[in-house]
């Protein structure tokens, strides 16, 4: 049983929070990271840095280096704690390895802290010599998209000897899609659905994230569905999951790839520890410094485990 209570605001002073124990973080890259450590210092007793190493599966846990396999033990002494992790600077990764090791643990709650973009940051070249008007929903955010490698405790693998489903929550940077879909032959386009953040966080955002995906989804023939939860709502992309996995055949597999907003890889994150036989598909982008302005709305999320 998983439950996801949710509140927002225009500033960090609208939520109604309380004094945690322990608050995980990542690195501030811009004014939102910023603001959101700053919050956390706040309201937290102590802020713990985490950083995963996608080539040597190792975690940074305050400038300690440990093997991500052990990351569950070094969670152990916080499974009693009230603890936050604060999303917008964490990465995926880093988030699914604290939802998995406390769940392993019988940890009854985590928050989350997400707080959107100002805006984002257009990128000064077009990867695809589009169109002047395409290129105006070019964003940059990543400096370098490594590629699709094996997420610690999320190891299924795809084959051509097991039917399976993938599922992509999409985003603006459509050559995370495309690389998968070239890399990973045994993804078939007929059971490939893909999951658009509607609404976005802003109007007209989603139009930016459906032009840049569009001609991705012709070329590769993509016809395993269209499906829609809101871009700030990590419930809505749990509840889009378990509509795809009651749709699953016999012995087929589920892959998740969650490479669009941050509460979708929330959600993602959530699901996937709760339900081991879910596959996880990563890229590991290198984020951007200064990829986004300013601050938007904030997010508070409360995930309860039964």
């Amino acid at each position: 049983m998983l439950n996801v209570k949710m509140q927002e605001g225009e500033t960090s002073s609208e939520l109604d929070a309380v004094l945690w124990d322990i608050a995980f973080v990542g690195d501030p890259l811009d004014d939102r990271g910023i603001a959101a450590i700053a919050y956390l210092r706040r309201t937290s007793k102590h802020l713990i840095h985490l950083t995963y190493n996608p080539d040597k599966f190792t975690i940074e846990i305050d400038g300690r280096t440990i093997d991500a396999d052990d990351f569950e033990d070094e969670l152990k002494r916080f499974v009693s704690k009230k603890v936050i992790l604060e999303s917008s600077t964490l990465g995926f990764v880093e988030i699914f390895l604290c939802i998995r090791g406390l769940c392993a643990l019988k940890c009854t709650g985590l928050s989350f802290l997400y707080v959107e973009p100002g805006s984002y940051q257009k990128r000064r070249t077009s990867v695809y010599r589009r169109s002047q008007i395409l290129h105006k929903r070019d964003f940059e955010l990543s400096e370098e998209v490594p590629g699709y490698k094996a997420i610690p405790g999320a190891t299924l693998i795809l084959s051509d000897q097991t039917p399976q489903t993938t599922a992509f929550f999409l985003g603006f940077e459509e050559r995370r899609l495309d690389r998968a879909l070239e890399d990973y032959q045994m993804i078939l386009p007929s059971k490939t659905s893909v999951v658009f953040g509607v609404p976005a966080f802003k109007p007209g955002w989603e139009m930016d994230a459906f032009a840049n995906n569009v001609r991705i989804l012709k070329e590769r023939n993509v016809r395993g569905g269209i499906h829609f939860c809101g871009a700030e709502n990590p419930a809505s992309a749990i509840e889009v999951l378990e509509q795809i996995k009651i749709g699953l055949n016999a012995n087929e597999r589920l892959f998740v790839a969650p490479v669009g907003t941050k509460p979708m890889g929330i959600g993602t994150a959530l699901f996937a520890a709760v339900n081991p036989d879910i596959g996880l598909l990563y890229d590991h982008p290198k984020r951007k410094m200064k990829r986004s302005e300013k601050v938007g709305r904030w997010h508070l999320f409360d995930a309860e485990f039964a």
